[in-house]
């Protein structure tokens, strides 16, 4: 009997794709032919560069939150990746196969610091400073679909950021068979993580990323978020991959 077929469906989407519980000399075959490291590996993950200044998103972000955020926060969940995979088979993985495999063997320290580069890189480039930009046609059609309009989809951000309890990350998502959804995941989960999600946009909901500024008006975080700094840009163009079927955006340093 076909092992695969009896796995607990969520259990089979965390699986990792060069794992095919096959014998383990198999796995290691098809670990390397998809370009996994050896035990020996020992590339470095990279944080990328934010592709503005400090203080290019303010008043709603100021360069203080930045320095924290960024390199306080960020740039120790990048640290501690490293540490984790120095020397080990994780080390020259891309990042998302790193999560998929760490999520597989249940390696959770190295699942939480690896999801939370991630999202934190998604999320930096989810910020734009260029002001009063929509999203194109195509996806403001698709908004106003599924939410009434952009406006509405504003407003039913705000209040499914407001609604999670804790930390986590709010996201506007796609998905192939229900379309554009707006979902909050716990602590460090990313989105698109054993769910067939594709990001468009993310708001990070850990106080560092807003206290500094917003204190505890979270709400007034969400609203600045999604009116004056989301990139919509990116948006559009993670709905036009995720439609087309064409490469979405990945981690990159």
């Amino acid at each position: 009997m076909n092992t695969l077929s009896l796995m607990d469906p969520a259990l089979r989407k965390l699986m990792p794709r060069s794992s095919k519980l096959a014998p383990t000399k198999g796995r290691e075959s098809a670990a390397k032919a998809d370009g996994c490291a050896s035990p020996s590996g020992s590339s470095a993950l990279q944080p990328p560069q934010l592709p503005y200044a400090y203080d290019a998103l303010k008043p709603q972000i100021s360069p203080e939150t930045m320095h924290y955020h960024f390199d306080k926060h960020y740039l120790g969940y990048v640290a501690k990746v490293n540490t984790l995979v120095a020397g080990t088979e994780y080390a020259s993985m891309p990042l998302e196969e790193m999560i998929r495999q760490a999520a597989w063997k249940r390696k959770r320290s190295l699942q939480t610091n690896a999801a939370q580069v991630w999202n934190h890189a998604f999320f930096w480039d989810s910020l734009s400073p260029v002001k009063d930009r929509g999203p194109d046609l195509v996806l403001a059609e698709a908004i106003a679909k599924t939410f009434g309009s952009v406006g509405k989809f504003r407003e039913k951000f705000v209040e499914r950021g407001m609604a999670h309890v804790g930390s986590g990350w709010l996201w506007l998502a796609w998905h192939s068979e229900r379309g554009l959804m707006i979902r909050t995941t716990e602590n460090a989960i990313p989105v698109w993580l054993a769910s067939g999600r594709i990001p468009l946009l993310v708001c990070d909901l850990w106080e560092h990323a807003y206290y500094l500024d917003w204190k505890n008006d979270r709400a007034g975080w969400l609203d600045a978020f999604v009116t004056r700094l989301a990139n919509w840009e990116l948006a559009s163009k993670q709905n036009s991959a995720a439609v087309n079927g064409t490469a979405a955006w990945q981690y990159s340093a």
